[in-house]
């Protein structure tokens, strides 16, 4: 495979720097465009970003470093990772992954000798309940079968991309069964903010504290106790976090939530924003649900255009003004 010269490194790192306005705190998304370049992120890199943001060589090396994604030497123009938990374990995955090595003639967890293709295992993907299945170059592939493992290795050996794969090879289910109450009945857009702006700030957490409502992790913590603890704390900032990764195996229910009802999501934090008087969001997307990336953005910009999100919500300043992924 070939070297990559520190000119072409330093001038890759700059322009990225440059696209994202030179502000460190989009440091991952930059780290993550160095790869998808370059196929890995070199040390020469590192230390033009040090340089050029003027950070710590170490900070960066450590967020470099803290992100499984992330790569230190060259991966394959294809990077394929197996999800690989108990669930896919019983579904065929080691059969299937040991069949598309073979088929590729690449050993795991090295790049093949000509640099086309990689394959690696990696945690649950959120996918067990369609898999077993797969990332190539982080776009998900779901129920893997010998056949369709068989027109992938042809597509790799031809070197065709990924955009002209099969589309029905990137479809992800919801596979909601039983949508009961919660799910059921369709919200209208904006409703929950025109609820909380007719009843009041103080009055919606009051409402909220009554209904009993909890997180859906293992502590069960109530909603209502959260949002007051985090809107009494004195702080010149408060910040709205959706935290949608989810990595134990088997789960997806946030998968399902961002793909089915982000519009939900999105009201809900715009909501919470309100009453615990914050200005700005982030989402946190698990690599692992990269291919939600442009959809979630899509509905962030039709929330806009409506004027349910902004600097001015349904006419009110005093609101969420930013949802930001990271």
């Amino acid at each position: 495979m070939s070297t990559i010269d520190m000119t072409t490194i330093h001038t890759t790192v700059q322009e990225i720097v440059h696209s994202y306005a030179y502000q460190a705190t989009e440091l991952v998304q930059m780290l993550w465009q160095v790869q998808e370049k370059l196929s890995y992120i070199p040390t020469a890199a590192i230390d033009s970003f040090a340089e050029i943001l003027k950070l710590p060589r170490a900070y960066v090396a450590g967020v470099a470093g803290f992100y499984s994604f992330f790569h230190d030497s060259p991966r394959g123009q294809y990077d394929i990772y197996f999800s690989d938990n108990i669930i896919e374990h019983l579904q065929g995955k080691p059969e299937l992954m040991d069949y598309l090595s073979k088929k590729l003639k690449v050993e795991i967890g090295k790049p093949r000798a000509d640099g086309r293709v990689t394959i690696d295992n990696t945690a649950c993907i959120g996918m067990s309940d369609q898999g077993p299945a797969m990332l190539v170059n982080g776009y998900t592939i779901t129920q893997l079968t010998q056949a369709k493992l068989a027109k992938i290795a042809e597509l790799i050996e031809t070197q065709t991309p990924l955009s002209h794969w099969p589309t029905e090879f990137f479809r992800v289910q919801d596979n909601i069964q039983h949508k009961h109450i919660l799910l059921g009945e369709p919200l209208e857009e904006g409703l929950a903010i025109r609820v909380m702006l007719a009843r009041g700030a103080d009055a919606t957490l009051a409402e909220i504290e009554k209904s009993g409502l909890r997180g859906c992790g293992g502590a069960g913590f109530k909603t209502a106790a959260k949002w007051a603890f985090c809107r009494n704390a004195p702080a010149d900032q408060r910040y709205v976090v959706c935290n949608a990764d989810e990595g134990e195996p088997g789960t997806f229910k946030d998968r399902v939530l961002l793909q089915s009802y982000a519009d939900l999501v999105f009201e809900g934090m715009t909501v919470c924003a309100r009453i615990i008087g914050a200005h700005q969001g982030f989402l946190y997307l698990r690599g692992e649900y990269r291919y939600l990336l442009q959809p979630l953005e899509a509905i962030l910009a039709k929330r806009r255009e409506q004027g349910l999100l902004g600097e001015q919500i349904l006419g009110n300043s005093n609101f969420l003004s930013i949802s930001k992924f990271i």
